[in-house]
């Protein structure tokens, strides 16, 4: 009884450990993304037309830009 219990445990935890190779995909610095890009972003910048990576170096509140497919850049502000 107590060696069931032990692997039915084992098994349980195995199961909630996500597999190595699941790995977000990383976006980009600077490219625009859609407002509701699936995935975590360590540092975003927030702009009118969507939010886009930027480095980790620049503190919440700070002006950014992003920029477009177009290769304009637009301005927005460090949120996280």
């Amino acid at each position: 009884m107590g060696r069931i219990l032990a692997i039915t445990c084992l098994v349980a935890i195995a199961l909630c450990i996500p597999a190595v190779g699941q790995q977000f995909p990383e976006a980009p610095l600077y490219q625009l993304l859609p407002e509701d890009w699936p995935y975590p972003l360590i540092r975003t910048c927030s702009t009118p037309e969507g939010i886009c990576l930027i480095p980790f170096t620049v503190p919440p509140g700070r002006p950014c830009a992003c920029q477009r497919a177009d290769g304009s850049w637009v301005d927005g502000l460090c949120i996280r």
